[in-house]
């Protein structure tokens, strides 16, 4: 077994073991599960109804709220085949959507200039049926360029190697063109300057008994500005895999001591992602929700995906996260599963932490259909 099946097998069986301990909870158990997110923290999380643009706020508000937009395309979906073109139109309206541009040209130069090296965070975690689509990837690829960034300048990348290949993202080194890159490559690897340090962890779960996490050199010194890219997916430890972890568990190394009960990945994720390296540098997160997962996650489970056909685009990773964890609610609750808001407790910290607002009524959200 390599490097990267390992980390595979242990999230899955970290998975398998919360949901055997959740299995396990009595009432008493469960509502102080309920306690540990504080009230107020449940309550920033409106109903899902709000989702789509209903967005608390008079219009003459609307101008000092951060934008986020959820868009739907109808038809982007034929049988279980994306419609390329129909990805193309959903993320171009999108940002213009977003920035009040007129065009996704215009709107794309508000997030990055044309001498930035531009990185593309995906999550390939979860094999080729549940990563970030190359269709959505190609498509952000293609609006940087548009925009003045060169292809040269765009690297496209993720921790494992390994990963990367059974998405269907093979390593590309070529300087002078777009770049496929796994922080584990020999010629990369981990900034041992830049690290986050907590032994707020599982002791036994540490590599090599250190209390640090270090930064893949990707992020301190090969990237100016970051496009994240994660997957709309429900986790059976963090409630949801989304923005913040996907940067966050994406970017440090010695990750796994974080996983399982208490923590469930908090307030790690939120911390790791508080650092300048992460915070600075992420200027628009896209969320792909073209195809879903709400349950068994953050791994494949054929039974347990959706064609949601969405995507969610802000600066604001955490008021995505808020709205990812809605999305798999509701499509829990349809299916007759509990939510999973009780495990997602990071994205509270993250808000805590100033790195973005988990309240709805600090956003104006808009919904469009293509």
């Amino acid at each position: 077994m390599n490097n990267t099946d390992k980390v595979i097998a242990d999230i899955k069986a970290d998975c398998e073991k919360t949901v055997r301990e959740r299995d396990k909870l009595d009432r008493r158990e469960f509502l102080t599960a309920i306690g540990a997110v504080s009230g107020a923290a449940l309550s920033t999380l409106p109903a899902f109804a709000q989702i789509g643009g209903r967005v608390l706020t008079t219009p003459q508000q609307k101008e000092n709220l951060t934008p986020a937009i959820e868009v739907l395309g109808k038809q982007v979906w034929e049988d279980d085949i994306l419609d390329e073109d129909a990805v193309g139109e959903m993320l171009d309206q999108a940002m213009v959507k977003l920035t009040g541009r007129d065009t996704a040209k215009e709107a794309w130069r508000d997030f990055v200039l044309p001498d930035n090296i531009v990185g593309i965070k995906i999550n390939p975690l979860a094999g080729p049926k549940l990563c970030t689509h190359a269709v959505l990837v190609n498509k952000i690829v293609d609006s940087l360029n548009s925009a003045g960034v060169l292809r040269k300048q765009i690297i496209i990348w993720d921790r494992f190697e390994d990963h990367l290949l059974s998405a269907g993202f093979p390593i590309i080194t070529d300087k002078g063109d777009v770049r496929t890159l796994a922080t584990n490559l020999n010629d990369i690897g981990y900034d041992d300057k830049v690290f986050y340090e907590t032994e707020k962890d599982s002791i036994t779960r540490r590599e090599s008994e250190s209390t640090r996490s270090l930064y893949s050199r990707i992020m301190t010194e090969m990237v100016d500005v970051v496009i994240n890219v994660p997957v709309l997916k429900q986790h059976e430890m963090s409630g949801i895999s989304g923005c913040l972890k996907n940067m966050a568990f994406g970017s440090v190394d010695n990750t796994m001591r974080f996983h399982g009960r208490p923590l469930y990945c908090n307030p790690a994720i939120a911390e790791i992602y508080e650092n300048k390296v992460i915070k600075d540098k992420v200027v628009l997160n896209i969320v792909d929700g073209l195809q879903a997962s709400y349950d068994k996650g953050p791994t494949y489970h054929e039974e347990s995906i959706w064609q949601f056909g969405g995507m969610f685009v802000s600066a604001d990773p955490v008021i995505l996260d808020v709205l990812i964890l809605q999305t798999v609610n509701q499509k829990r609750e349809e299916m007759g599963l509990s939510s999973m808001s009780k495990y997602a407790n990071h994205i509270t910290s993250a808000s805590g932490l100033e790195i973005g607002s988990n309240s709805l009524d600090q956003v104006n959200l808009q919904k469009i259909e293509v």
